[in-house]
């Protein structure tokens, strides 16, 4: 009757505290996935940004410079100029203000002007003859001032095309263009640098494709494949062109920080069913039974867990923290330390080997440094004959959990622990040592009286606590008795050592 009473009490616990953890990860979920794509957004936003202004720039040099020529009476007699002796005279006062002009604020590789009967004269650049009858096409096609991408000698160009009046004269036709050509190459260069985030693409688009991208696997695709391969994309058009400013974000970034929050608490998940599983077996299979029983063995049973479930949640808040602010190495490494302590919980009652203690005991003290920020020192001091020999799980845990929290919790700097094991008359004797707070005296004989009587504590059915050295006292005089168990000893201000003495069990 009992142990089905402890049962539903269990089952129902269980639940509460399921549904519980159930809606405040679902509310962590969905503040910390809301956070994710929200920078992801805002870095795509700045890629682009960087890109566009860099285009921009470029080209309202480019429009000044060609707005100067236009408006020069010298430029537009040059090309008004029917004569051509008098052409070539009036083409080196042209060429005098692009000199003074043009150079001064763009470092455009071709400046040309074109006449309305077809004259070309080259004032800077050396593209071939092909290729001007190609700008001229362009110009008698389009006939106003645009900008555009041309290939000229397999070569990708700005190209800005420029009417040029003549000055008080009521015709509206163009006596000329001016030509200005800008090398693709170098823009392609500032989409590069634009592209300072990882997993970032930033792209040019004319029309429906993909002129240039950081990324050139994208060069001359349609720009639909953005969308396709990418978990976000933003386009702003560049002013005064038909070009566009795109800025994309890979799946793999845009995700990555959710991916690792739902792997985590997947895992974490499964590891906790795991334990909770194993952990009602063993309340219900070592512990109610041996209760009812027999008090001794129910004792026994009882101070297996002494990691307490505080511990693991804090664990699990500061995994999510690690997630949410980038810090993918930490969260993973406290991931794998708390799935190893997990695990190593309830595996076996038997002792396991004293190296694999030492092993699971490090999972402990990495994720208590995490959950700290590095701040606690530990040197380890161990025999390697001790790796002959077995002793309980969860014995110097407790020990450790008591130096780091209570003994070093307080300090900010210089915190020490330290945790030696040798073989000394026969017996296994380890040592936990912090330079904390300290005890004193008169503590420090209080509570090695309340361990030396640790046999006269008892629990109830209805309340099992207890202090957890009096625990660590209990197991091991329940398991081996004579002359083994705890001791303490320390100075104030100076520090608290605990010993512990256990049988050399062989590791056979």
């Amino acid at each position: 009757m009992k142990k089905r009473r402890f049962s539903r009490r269990f089952v129902v616990i269980l639940a509460v505290y399921a549904v519980s953890v159930l809606c405040l990860w679902l509310l962590y979920h969905n503040v910390v996935f809301s956070n994710i794509r929200q920078n992801a957004l805002e870095s795509i936003d700045l890629v682009k940004n960087r890109l566009l202004s860099e285009l921009d720039n470029e080209f309202s040099h480019m429009n000044l410079v060609s707005s100067v020529l236009a408006g020069s009476i010298y430029v537009q007699e040059f090309l008004a100029e029917k004569d051509v002796s008098i052409y070539y005279e009036k083409a080196g006062a042209v060429s005098e203000i692009i000199r003074k002009t043009a150079y001064a604020n763009i470092t455009a590789d071709s400046i040309i002007t074109v006449t309305v009967d077809g004259s070309i004269y080259r004032f800077t650049g050396s593209i071939s003859s092909s290729a001007v009858s190609t700008i001229y096409r362009e110009i008698i096609s389009n006939g106003m001032s645009s900008y555009s991408i041309v290939e000229l000698d397999g070569t990708d160009f700005f190209c800005l095309i420029a009417p040029v009046y003549s000055r008080g004269l009521a015709e509206v036709a163009p006596v000329g263009h001016i030509v200005m050509l800008s090398n693709l190459a170098r823009v392609r260069r500032t989409v590069m640098e634009s592209q300072m985030d990882s997993g970032i693409d930033a792209a040019v688009i004319s029309g429906d494709s993909i002129i240039f991208s950081s990324n050139p696997m994208l060069d001359g695709r349609d720009i639909s494949e953005l969308e396709r391969l990418y978990g976000g994309v933003t386009v702003m058009q560049v002013s005064g062109s038909n070009l566009y400013a795109a800025a994309a974000i890979t799946n793999e970034a845009m995700y990555f920080g959710e991916r690792l929050f739902i792997t985590v608490s997947a895992v974490l998940l499964v590891l906790l069913l795991i334990t909770v599983g194993l952990l009602y077996r063993t309340l219900s299979a070592r512990m109610v039974r041996p209760m009812l029983e027999n008090a001794d063995k129910m004792q026994m049973g009882l101070l297996k867990t002494q990691i307490k479930a505080h511990f693991v949640v804090n664990t699990i808040v500061c995994i999510e923290s690690l997630a949410k602010q980038g810090e993918n190495e930490k969260a993973a490494a406290a991931a794998g330390n708390l799935a190893g302590l997990l695990v190593k919980l309830h595996e076996s009652n038997d002792e396991v080997n004293i190296i694999e203690v030492m092993e699971n005991l490090n999972r402990y003290i990495e994720i208590m440094n995490i959950r700290n920020n590095d701040k606690f020192e530990v040197i380890f001091d161990i025999d390697d004959r001790l790796s002959e020999y077995r002793m309980p799980e969860n014995i110097l845990q407790p020990l450790v959990e008591n130096a780091l929290t209570h003994g070093l919790g307080n300090k900010e700097t210089d915190c020490l622990l330290t945790v030696t094991g040798k073989a000394e008359d026969g017996c296994v004797v380890f040592e936990v040592s912090d330079n904390g707070k300290g005890m004193t005296p008169e503590t420090i004989r209080a509570m090695q009286d309340m361990i030396d009587d640790a046999d006269e504590w008892d629990y109830s059915e209805y309340s099992i606590s207890g202090v957890a050295l009096v625990n660590i006292q209990k197991r091991i005089k329940a398991l081996y008795g004579g002359v083994y168990g705890l001791s303490l000893n320390g100075t104030l201000n100076e520090g608290v050592t605990f010993i512990v003495r256990l049988p050399m069990v062989e590791d056979v």
